[in-house]
């Protein structure tokens, strides 16, 4: 398996096992089965507070809780999960169907 990481959480996935799963039972490429099951993500929250709970894995990754945040911050709007999407979907300026969860897209503002 080539190199990948959870477009979620940054999770490295080294294995299949990792990968998380479709509504339909197949594999889902993109995510890892700790943010991804059944066609949904486990958690349902803010960009801002999947930092906060991931923020308290530093131990396991290798660097201190504040470290991991600042790690989190920095790469979790580069994911898909959390990428903005708004150069394509809302270029021409106020979308109130955006679907973006990046903090810095304003296009829902009127």
């Amino acid at each position: 398996m080539e190199n990948k990481i959870c477009q979620s959480c940054g999770m490295p996935i080294i294995s299949s096992e990792q990968l998380g799963i479709n509504k339909d039972g197949s594999i889902n490429e993109d995510y890892c089965k700790y943010c991804f099951e059944n066609g949904e993500f486990i958690d349902k929250v803010t960009i801002e507070e999947y930092i906060e709970m991931c923020s308290k894995y530093g131990k396991q990754a290798g660097m201190t809780n504040e470290e991991m945040k600042e790690h989190c911050k920095k790469l979790f709007p580069t994911l898909k999960r959390w990428k903005c999407t708004c150069d394509s979907e809302c270029a021409s300026g106020y979308n109130p169907n955006c679907t973006c969860t990046n903090p810095e897209c304003h296009c829902r503002e009127k």
